[in-house]
């Protein structure tokens, strides 16, 4: 019989909604004049959250497989103290990196539904708290050259980001960065655009676009200018976050290593707001993944699966259950 592949193109960064219906963009609160103190002050942040796979299947399907990235304990900026499954995975392997689970169901009911809960420790780390705890970033497979690359998204080579590159200057590398930085919020604006991402080039086109394509330019214009950044999947906790899933950027600087930055924020004009959302970071990021084009997951986020037999349907949802910033 014919495989039928379907991936989750449902899965992309920065689609899923809050449940709570008063979040806001990122970028509101710092444009509003009220900025994050109490977020950055915090040095640590308890959380529990359920990530949801629910699968209908009205046909006869004989099989399903689910792939979905983990997130792992990464020194300094977060620990996963437990994890549980509603059903036990039929593998748990690691690859680039990353690491994930594999379900395979077999003769599947009409609703089956996969949950995860997950309980972990999530650390302030940023420019600032960096530098102190270089010696813990020991990323496997983080090789800084392995983050110069032309790759799909992140278009460094194009004509048009090399210009964009060649008109930033500074006179350190943490200054470029930060020349990066300020150029991509001062040249963007934050909307939603669908499902589709767009990546770098086109983010620079249409000078829009969510969390991926803030965080596609940013990392693309830093890799042309030979300073090696990747793009970071995960969720965050964000009380005004208009989405729980979504993309930030790390860039390896020299004197601190990998260091995170939080590039999808709309203009600002109070520069003091901006130096302060450059350098500091609060806990409320969890990692999943820090590779863009993820063939295990056929170069979608989160999750992908495939069934043999009629098509399927699945939606996927998360819900944090426990955070220092949760809204009342």
């Amino acid at each position: 019989m014919k495989l039928r592949v379907l991936l989750l193109a449902s899965m992309l960064a920065c689609t899923a909604s809050l449940k709570n219906s008063n979040a806001r963009p990122i970028s509101k609160q710092i444009r509003e004049g009220q900025p994050p103190s109490r977020m950055t002050s915090i040095q640590n942040n308890i959380v529990e959250f359920d990530l949801t796979f629910d699968f209908s299947v009205p046909g006869e399907t004989r099989k399903i497989s689910l792939t979905v990235v983990l997130p792992k304990t990464i020194p300094s900026r977060q620990e996963i103290i437990d994890t549980n499954y509603s059903l036990e995975p039929t593998r748990i392997f690691h690859k680039n990196g990353n690491r994930y689970a594999e379900f395979i169901l077999n003769k599947p009911k009409k609703h089956i539904s996969i949950d995860i809960s997950i309980k972990a420790e999530l650390f302030r780390y940023d420019l600032h708290t960096s530098k102190e705890n270089r010696q813990q970033d020991n990323f496997k497979n983080s090789e800084p050259s392995n983050f110069l690359k032309h790759e799909q998204h992140i278009e460094k080579d194009h004509i048009e980001i090399q210009q964009v590159a060649k008109g930033i200057e500074g006179q350190t590398e943490k200054e470029i960065v930060k020349n990066i930085y300020d150029y991509v919020i001062n040249n963007m604006k934050y909307t939603k655009h669908g499902r589709k991402e767009w990546g770098a080039v086109k983010a620079l086109q249409k000078g829009r676009g969510d969390c991926s394509e803030y965080s596609d330019l940013f990392v693309a214009i830093c890799r042309a200018k030979n300073i090696p950044a990747r793009v970071v999947t995960g969720y965050t906790v964000r009380p005004d976050s208009t989405s729980q899933k979504h993309n930030w950027a790390e860039v390896y600087l020299q004197d601190y290593g990998w260091v995170p930055f939080e590039p999808s924020i709309d203009n600002v004009e109070n520069i003091t707001l901006l130096n302060r959302a450059f350098s500091k970071m609060a806990p409320v990021y969890i990692y999943f993944s820090h590779i863009r084009n993820d063939e295990v997951l056929q170069n979608y986020h989160f999750a992908s699966y495939k069934y043999w037999g009629d098509k399927v349907r699945m939606k996927d949802s998360i819900e944090v259950k426990k955070s220092a910033f949760s809204l009342p």
